[in-house]
């Protein structure tokens, strides 16, 4: 089995705004937290077609992986 969502949670981020913390969890045992931005957030939320975070729950890490992709490239 791939990495995948295992955990989401709210976090404060710089001068007070939102990060979703997401714990990506692997076969070995290990877990990794990941902060998503606003815009990482509502990419990941989209792409996964939930209509919240704890729908996210078991989705890949790749798609966080894109989601991360998006938020950075909307600065090209």
């Amino acid at each position: 089995m791939a990495a995948s969502i295992t955990h989401i949670r709210l976090a404060a981020a710089h001068e007070g705004t939102a990060e979703l913390i997401v714990t990506v969890g692997f076969d070995g045992g290990g877990k990794s937290d990941v902060p998503l931005d606003r815009f990482a957030s509502e990419a990941l939320l989209s792409d996964c077609n939930a209509s919240g975070p704890d729908e996210l729950i078991g989705q890949s890490w790749q798609r966080v992986r894109d989601a991360l992709t998006v938020s950075f490239n909307r600065y090209a």
